[in-house]
């Protein structure tokens, strides 16, 4: 466990994976690193987006290198266009020049387009390197974890994929301060929408603390993305 943060396990046997859902986690996550036995001589790629770089990446950058370790960054433009083939090929391009092998780890940090266009690098670079998940938004917490990642083809979404299970997710809820209101609120019914499946009373806990909710208060946040992941 690092800091104040929760933490759940996925279980997967030899596989399963921690998930941290905390504030402040970004500075910490070079010693997550570390802690895991990450390589420090294996170079780290870090995916991101053009809204989520200037915000966050350098922070992550920071708390790495502060560990030893050497990060790239590659940044792709925001949105959906971004999950292509022709994509995932500058990236692969990027990869290569920045000296990524069998040993190194790519980081999906942003929201779920980043996810699983990050992720399907690490499934497919190599034939798979290790993965981490940083989500940023709300939306994200089905996608990042479960191991589900993805590129689209210009007839089908989502039709080159593979399962490729991340070492560790790491969710900040400060990076969701940025999100525009729609955002949250789209996010936060998908959360509700796991509670209707599964668990009527988180529901009404929900529906008692919406106005935490809405406000992104942190314990109230955190809360009901563990309930929303368990």
């Amino acid at each position: 466990m690092i800091g104040e943060a929760r933490e759940l396990t996925v279980e997967l046997g030899d596989r399963s994976y921690p998930i941290y859902i905390g504030s402040g986690l970004i500075r910490g996550v070079g010693q997550v690193f570390r802690d895991r036995d990450f390589p420090v001589q294996a170079p780290v790629l870090l995916v991101t987006d053009a809204s989520v770089a200037n915000l966050f990446a350098a922070k992550v950058e920071e708390s790495l290198t502060g560990a030893g370790y050497h990060v790239t960054r590659a940044v792709v433009p925001s949105g959906e266009n971004s999950k292509s083939l022709e994509m995932l090929d500058q990236l692969v391009e990027t990869a290569l020049k920045a000296g990524l092998d069998r040993q190194s780890t790519v980081i999906a940090l942003g929201g779920g387009v980043v996810g699983d266009l990050a992720g399907f690098l690490a499934a497919s670079y190599m034939r798979g390197v290790r993965f981490v998940q940083m989500p940023t938004t709300i939306l994200a917490h089905d996608s990042s974890v479960g191991g589900k990642v993805a590129v689209n083809h210009r007839l089908a979404k989502n039709i080159i994929g593979a399962f490729h299970q991340p070492e560790f997710v790491l969710y900040d809820l400060d990076t969701l301060s940025s999100l525009p209101t729609r955002e949250v609120r789209a996010g936060l019914s998908e959360v509700i929408k796991h509670g209707l499946i599964w668990n009527k009373e988180f529901v009404n806990w929900c529906e008692d603390n919406v106005e935490r909710l809405l406000g992104l208060e942190p314990d109230a946040l955190g809360y009901a993305l563990y309930e929303a992941v368990v």
